[in-house]
């Protein structure tokens, strides 16, 4: 597993993916400073979870996993050298989980960490809060490599695919229609944050309980990884 893993770091931090996810991480803290700087009167604590909700979940997060996560295997995918990955005498599961933890180090961490560090610049002095971000953001990119590593595997459009669950699915229908929320991996991590921690997010309309958060995310990282297996079994290797 550890060759696996080194490989697929190697090959995704070094990439221009790479540029593109430290780009769309540094927004969220220089968000932050521009708050100061500009003096709004919006007060700390909404301002952090604007940018939390809308900005970091909404579209960072998922982007930066998509990128990721769907490259994952894509290149093997794409170059048909998967059949080198066949050629070890590892069980399937040995290969896509380095996969699914190489997806997290290069996208999951750094929005983790962006989220996190943006709320300790906005309300200079919620290290709790900066903490629960930072941790229900990694759930969610947890919840979305799962998804993303998968559709790397099931179709050539994989990014099509993540594009069309992030901005029709997550952005459109389940930001709008309550009925489906408890779909949403956005929704799941925000849920996440305000349960670790009950001061951020309270002026987010309807948020999940805390079960509902943790179970649905659950769910999503083991189904979509069992399913990741599963293809990869299945796959034809030229």
């Amino acid at each position: 597993m550890g060759p696996v893993f080194t490989l697929t770091l190697r090959q995704l931090a070094g990439s221009r993916r790479a540029w593109l996810v430290l780009g769309l991480c540094g927004l969220p803290p220089l968000t932050g400073v521009l708050f100061h700087v500009a003096h709004s009167t919006t007060t700390p604590a909404k301002f952090a979870d604007d940018v939390t909700a809308t900005l970091v979940a909404s579209a960072i997060l998922p982007l930066v996993v998509l990128l990721v996560a769907t490259a994952a295997f894509g290149n093997e995918v794409g170059d048909r050298t998967l059949v080198y990955l066949f050629m070890k005498p590892l069980a399937r599961w040995r290969i896509v989980a380095p996969k699914l933890a190489a997806a997290l180090v290069v996208g999951g961490i750094p929005v983790a960490v962006s989220g996190l560090v943006a709320v300790l610049v906005i309300e200079q002095g919620n290290p709790g809060g900066a903490v629960a971000t930072g941790i229900g953001l990694f759930v969610g990119a947890a919840a979305y490599a799962a998804v993303f590593v998968w559709a790397g595997l099931a179709t050539r459009h994989a990014l099509v695919f993540g594009l069309v669950y992030v901005f029709v699915w997550e952005a459109a229908l389940a930001a709008y229609l309550d009925g489906i929320r408890f779909l949403s991996i956005r929704r799941y991590a925000l849920g996440v944050i305000s349960a670790l921690d009950d001061e951020r997010l309270r002026s987010l309309d309807h948020p999940l309980a805390s079960g509902t958060a943790f179970v649905g995310a659950g769910l999503v990282i083991v189904v979509f990884t069992v399913l990741a297996v599963r293809k990869l079994v299945r796959i034809d290797v030229p």
